[in-house]
């Protein structure tokens, strides 16, 4: 009987220990997930910190932007020490006697140029830079996904495309491909074109401005001619009787206006940036050259190895690109417009990244560098038309925009260099009727988030 109480006794103690053993262990797992929970790099408290530098960093622009509009004048004009009066009652700090000027506000650093436009620079608390690099983005996400080059350069990247160089930097030309098999453009190319400041890889910066440029013959920007409302009326030249309009949309002209240039205006500046068309606009439904009867409602793609989708009038160009990415609540797809050229050309021009035997004369003078109509783009020949992975803004076909001209009987607005005619450039503003339709007539599409 004893030695049955002591055989008892000893299970029940073994039993006891392992119980113990086990709890003390699944206490230790429950310790590490929580702490995992807190302190990983998704955690809470992680998350906590992160809302919080996204809370202050908000706080810190919306600052700016009350001194800004503290600083304006009644002509919506603003001077450098206005401004500077402004931002010290917000608490903050002015660098610079000229625009653009470096605004320091509660541990943030942005740049304010003369127009008003804010772009942040970082620096102590820096902006949530996003979900991470460009190699990060597989062109499977839902959303918009907001990432960085290796120079600091933000560019967002739109759902469902994927980044074809993320090696390269923003100064180089990123290019993004439409990597959704679920759309009929699926392999289109779009190259982004930065909005305020952009880092270069020695260290130093430059503003890309969103305005409609006026270009000198010499490459340099006629800023007395240069406009920044769409309502403004530019003219190419002071003694010119003609000018030229952006967004009014209560025109009676019969050329296709922006879809909404205010809205395009306003993500550009807010995202840093917008994407144009890497190639002229693609026809993915012909398998030979265009001709003035192909059918103008055939899918447009902008892809390398389809044919130019020209033999359209500037309202066919504007129905196919404004249709392109229609069904996508992410972004918004648009025919050119005279904002996303001309910035576009102060980008080129201002990182041309040629080779020095090829830059003869500014990008905004090029003329076409192919003196037959390429099928296929200039991308297809041996002498190619490419700044920053961008092809024949000043070749091949003239390209239409959304840009009204004073002209009643010639509206529409094409810009860019034409094979058949070496006076044309990359800057020029040609005037033409909504019923042109020729081989030297295509367009090119744009992406906005």
């Amino acid at each position: 009987m004893k030695d049955e109480i002591k055989n008892i006794a000893k299970n029940t103690k073994g039993i006891t220990l392992i119980a113990l053993v086990i709890t003390i262990i699944v206490l230790l797992i429950l310790a590490g997930v929580s702490i995992a929970m807190l302190t990983g790099q998704n955690g809470i408290l992680n998350q906590a910190q992160e809302a919080k530098s996204q809370t202050e960093f908000k706080s810190a622009e919306e600052k700016v932007k009350l001194a800004i509009m503290g600083a304006r004048a009644d002509d919506g004009q603003m001077t450098v020490d206005e401004l500077k009066r402004e931002v010290g009652y917000q608490g903050g700090s002015v660098t610079g006697d000229a625009f653009p000027v470096q605004v320091q506000m509660d541990g943030h650093t942005f740049t304010v140029d003369a127009n008003g436009t804010v772009t942040s620079n970082g620096s102590g608390g820096d902006q949530p830079s996003g979900q991470g690099t460009l190699g990060t983005v597989t062109g499977n996400e839902q959303t918009n996904t907001t990432v960085q080059d290796k120079l600091g350069n933000t560019v967002v990247v739109p759902a469902g495309f994927k980044v074809q160089n993320p090696h390269e930097t923003v100064p180089d030309g990123i290019v993004i491909v439409d990597a959704n098999k679920d759309r009929p453009t699926l392999g289109s190319e779009f190259v982004w074109i930065p909005v305020g400041t952009v880092n270069r890889a020695d260290g130093s910066s430059v503003a890309i401005e969103l305005k409609r440029y006026v270009f000198k013959e010499d490459g340099t920007i006629d800023e007395s001619l240069t406009k920044t409302e769409p309502g403004d009326q530019l003219k190419t030249s002071a003694s010119s009787s003609y000018y030229y309009t952006e967004g009014l949309k209560d025109s009676t002209t019969s050329n296709t206006h922006a879809k909404d240039i205010k809205a395009f205006r306003t993500s550009a500046v807010k995202n840093k940036g917008y994407y144009i068309g890497r190639y002229e606009a693609r026809d993915k439904d012909t398998t030979t050259a265009r001709t003035s009867s192909t059918s103008d409602t055939n899918q447009l793609v902008c892809t390398p190895g389809n044919y130019v989708y020209n033999y359209v009038t500037q309202p066919q160009a504007a129905e196919r690109s404004q249709k392109m990415y229609a069904e996508n609540s992410n972004f918004t797809s648009d025919l050119v417009n005279s904002y996303a050229w001309d910035t576009a050309i102060t980008f080129l021009q201002t990182f041309d990244n040629r080779a020095e035997e090829a830059k003869t004369k500014p990008y905004s003078q090029q003329n076409s560098l192919n003196s037959s109509f390429a099928e296929k783009g200039t991308n297809q020949l041996e002498t190619k038309d490419i700044i920053c992975n961008i092809y024949d803004m000043a070749s091949n076909t003239l390209e239409w925009s959304t840009e009204t001209s004073s002209r009643t009987d010639y509206p529409c607005v094409g810009r860019g260099g034409i094979y058949d005619n070496s006076n044309r450039y990359t800057r020029i503003r040609f005037s033409s009727s909504p019923a042109f339709s020729y081989d030297d007539g295509a367009f090119r599409p744009l992406l906005y988030l």
